[in-house]
């Protein structure tokens, strides 16, 4: 793509990280009464990850992927 700030030729560089699907689904597994860490379990799942988008030549925000 173009990046729009510095207008040159890139593939962006992704990051993960959790989205509000991650932390719904969170607190819905600790209100069933898992409080032993697995409420966390879906911050650890890809299928509950907004992938961000960044320029590796200028570092400028792109945008979010969420799910």
């Amino acid at each position: 793509m173009i990046c729009p700030s510095c207008h040159a030729e890139i593939d962006s560089s992704t990051e993960t990280k959790p989205g509000l699907i991650a932390y719904i689904s969170g607190f819905i597994i600790a209100l069933c009464g898992c409080w032993c860490g697995c409420c966390l379990i879906p911050c650890c799942v890809d299928e509950c990850m907004d992938v961000h988008h960044v320029c590796p030549n200028c570092k400028a925000y792109l945008g979010r992927f969420k799910r």
